[in-house]
């Protein structure tokens, strides 16, 4: 049954979610999730995106496995022991050892991939990345509607050649996100953004924050 969250509600609440409890998550909520992610519009509606669900336990291991090694290293060891971080940076390499350190309670990984590649121009790197985004929001959203917290992740890409062999991903595709599903240990409420005057310009950059009248 599906949560009666407005689009608003699962949109403000919708929160990275690091510490995942290992229950499992029914199929056909999994399968409602991607299917929500699938609605998303794509270039010339090619839908150029396929999602690979990990739920056997011994293949999200393997995943993990890899995902902490990573972790460790580009993190623990490298950014957090630096002593170059600021208060802020700290605090955000922190938050991300949290899933480096408990991916394999996650129940369910989901991995989004594109066919095909980048090409070589701005606009076909723009058009091909810029195509599966959307559905990833989707899917995270659909997921936050059914009470299912997840986070996206791209850490896994320092060694995506290993998680390809892992996973029987073909040379053709690219893994762009890793998104760990559970029902979270953490609450739900509305993230720390900036107000929306910091980051918005009207008609010109940099020009005076004024609304329109209308």
């Amino acid at each position: 049954m599906v949560s009666e969250l407005s689009v608003y509600e699962a949109i403000y609440s919708l929160r990275a979610m690091r510490r995942l409890k290992p229950d499992p998550i029914p199929v056909a909520d999994l399968i409602s999730i991607v299917e929500a992610a699938t609605m998303a519009c794509s270039p010339g509606n090619s839908q150029p995106w396929t999602f690979l669900f990990i739920v056997d336990q011994a293949q999200r291991k393997r995943i993990a496995d890899i995902y902490r090694a990573i972790g460790n290293k580009v993190i623990k060891d490298q950014a957090l022991a630096s002593g170059l971080l600021d208060k802020a940076m700290t605090k955000v390499y922190k938050d991300a050892m949290i899933l480096v350190e408990n991916l394999q309670d996650a129940p369910a990984l989901i991995m989004c991939c594109l066919n095909g590649n980048a090409g070589d121009s701005g606009i076909q790197q723009s058009t091909y990345y810029g195509s599966i985004y959307p559905a990833i929001q989707n899917l995270m959203l659909a997921a936050r509607a059914k009470g299912i917290g997840s986070t996206m992740t791209t850490l896994h890409k320092a060694r995506e050649l290993d998680i390809k062999i892992i996973l029987d991903i073909p040379d053709s595709v690219e893994t762009i996100a890793l998104i760990p599903l559970g029902y979270p240990h953490g609450q739900w409420g509305r993230p720390k953004r900036k107000p929306v005057h910091e980051v918005t310009y009207w008609n010109t950059w940099g020009g005076a924050n004024k609304e329109p009248i209308n």
